[in-house]
């Protein structure tokens, strides 16, 4: 495998852990919903960090950005999914792929235009396919 694809392949492979140990340690999908869209969301907003120009360091770059991911989620859970009330575990599933998002790409850079695209791709796969599996549970 060339080294471009392996962020890609670790993030696919990240997401389909992760659904089938929510789905084989739980009853409910919607757990592995949010971690699927934390991890999507977070990877196309990592995407920004390899696409402008460098303020910071990649690695604080990318603490930065896990961060302000893991408050998004939080933000949307207390204020746009609020039929529902506050559910700190939704929070923290989604924080936690947030996390493999930052993760995978600290470990494995994103470089060059076809990585980029791939990772892009695969966010909003991953983003899709947590507002399917929210609606499964």
């Amino acid at each position: 495998m060339a080294r471009g694809n392996v962020p890609g392949a670790a993030a696919l492979l990240a997401a389909g852990i992760g659904v089938l140990c929510y789905h084989l340690g739980s009853d409910r999908l919607d757990f592995a919903a949010h971690y699927v869209a934390g991890l999507g969301g977070t990877m196309l907003l990592l995407s920004l960090v390899t696409i402008l120009p460098p303020a910071l360091p990649r690695s604080w770059a990318a603490l930065a950005v896990t961060a302000l991911s893991c408050g998004i989620g939080a933000g949307c859970e207390a204020l746009i999914f609020v039929e529902g009330g506050f559910d700190l575990v939704d929070v923290s599933n989604q924080s936690l792929g947030a996390v493999t998002a930052g993760l995978i790409f600290v470990s494995w850079p994103v470089n060059g235009a076809v990585a980029v695209a791939v990772w892009i791709l695969l966010a909003l796969a991953f983003l899709g396919g947590g507002a399917c599996l929210v609606g499964t549970w």
